[in-house]
């Protein structure tokens, strides 16, 4: 008896999910949705247009996450460099402390300074490419986001459509159920662009922190084999 009893509750929990128990299972069963004529689309037509758009999105989403990847590798050979031009800006330095001439202490101090630029530029490279990293991740969480609305507003359209053609097989589905469920996935989809907005901000300024810091650097960038007379007068 308590099997037939449990065997019941799922049968009842199954027909539940079927008829929009739950926002995630407002849906029309398939059986249902073909009792429609093809002039009787149109809602349905209008939610998938919806639906593929956001599907394209997700996919330039991914694509851009893909492209991004190579910014950090980018970062790091900056890096690499920045700490090579310390390495030589330390050697000259030692250098120019045991030979105290003019030229070789000159040239230490251009160094040092050109290494400390390079490697606030290098850090600066680093932040950037974390932060576009994570507006893209964001970018892609909100895609998601997207598509889950437009398969909410296909679920609603299809109902919508029953409905207007007054098929029976509509009355056993629960509208508000469906229309809470393209309401939630709205809101989630609200917040996952204002979080991608906000983190695509924080990486336009990061960027630009890291080119004004670039650029400084490329300015102040000292040859290899440059010569240095020290007090500019050649003695």
């Amino acid at each position: 008896m308590n099997r037939l009893t449990w065997g019941i509750a799922l049968a009842l929990a199954a027909g539940c999910a079927t008829s929009g128990g739950g926002h995630g299972g407002a849906t029309v069963s398939d059986a249902d949705f073909g009792r429609l004529q093809v002039g009787q689309m149109g809602p349905v037509d209008q939610a998938r247009q919806f639906l593929a758009s956001a599907h394209d999105e997700q996919a330039r989403a991914k694509l851009r996450l893909q492209e991004g990847q190579g910014e950090a590798q980018m970062a790091k050979a900056d890096a690499q460099t920045a700490k090579a031009a310390a390495e030589r800006a330390d050697a000259q330095s030692k250098m120019a402390n045991n030979s105290r001439e003019p030229s070789q202490l000159e040239l230490a101090r251009s160094l040092k300074e050109q290494a400390d630029v390079q490697q606030r530029a290098a850090k600066a490279h680093a932040d950037y490419a974390d932060k576009a990293s994570a507006a893209r991740k964001q970018a892609v969480a909100a895609a998601d986001k997207q598509v889950a609305l437009g398969e909410a507003k296909v679920e609603l359209a299809k109902l919508q459509a029953l409905q207007q053609a007054g098929i029976p097989a509509a009355t056993k589905y629960d509208l508000t159920k469906f229309q809470q469920r393209v309401g939630e996935a709205q809101k989630d989809f609200d917040a996952a662009l204002q979080k991608t907005r906000d983190e695509e901000a924080q990486a336009t300024a990061s960027q630009q922190t890291w080119e004004d810091a670039r650029r400084q650097a490329q300015a102040q960038a000292v040859p290899l084999g440059a010569p240095q007379t020290g007090t500019g007068t050649g003695r």
